[in-house]
């Protein structure tokens, strides 16, 4: 797979954020899989840069489909949202929500086949973050097109672990399906940064 990176998105409040994804040979002598790396790097208001933040790495078979991005925004622009998808269908999937303020994750949460199995491959690839719950919880939602009949929402419980929280494995997660009509505090898709032309 070959690196790609997200196009640079900015905040209301400023902040610019890039996803990028690095892949190569796993090194292992027993399997030799494709690692991906997935860094966020974050740029402030002030044009300085947050630390990259290297918070996720898969190991998995070479070539497996892969769909990463920055779903967007909180209202206040201080929040950013990512969602990755890897593997056919079904897939398993991680979503997380980064404070761009404190330069940490908010809220992490993996979920395994047992969620995408439930949906249609058609409604699998509508999969998005749609927003935040009244609970304050991230919501995932799929989209009535590309031969999904309909949309639902799934509010996202935190991530459990088996043992402790340091070396304990993640365990399968179950979201909950929201009410038809639920409300919820959509993202602000923030703004394509365009690149500085150069002068002639």
């Amino acid at each position: 797979m070959p690196d790609a990176q997200t196009i640079p998105l900015r905040s209301s409040a400023g902040f610019t954020a890039i996803l990028k994804m690095h892949s190569e040979d796993d090194h292992s002598k027993e399997s030799h899989l494709c690692a991906a790396d997935y860094i966020l790097e974050i740029s402030r208001p002030d044009g300085s840069a947050i630390p990259p933040d290297n918070y996720f790495t898969s190991d998995d078979d070479w070539g497996r489909p892969i769909a990463f991005r920055i779903d967007g925004f909180s209202p206040d622009g201080h929040h950013v949202f990512v969602f990755i998808l890897e593997g056919s269908h079904p897939g398993w999937i991680e979503a997380m929500e980064y404070d761009m303020t404190s330069g940490a994750i908010s809220k992490d949460v993996s979920l395994d086949r047992h969620f995408t199995r439930r949906l249609s491959r058609a409604c699998a690839a509508t999969l998005h973050i749609a927003g935040t719950s009244p609970a304050g919880r991230m919501v995932l939602g799929t989209s009535a097109k590309d031969g999904c009949p309909r949309t639902d929402l799934y509010q996202l419980s935190p991530n459990r672990y088996k043992g402790s929280l340091t070396g304990g494995a993640v365990l399968p997660q179950s979201p909950e399906k929201l009410p038809a009509g639920t409300r919820l505090t959509t993202l602000d898709p923030g703004s394509p940064v365009q690149p500085i032309a150069k002068i002639q």
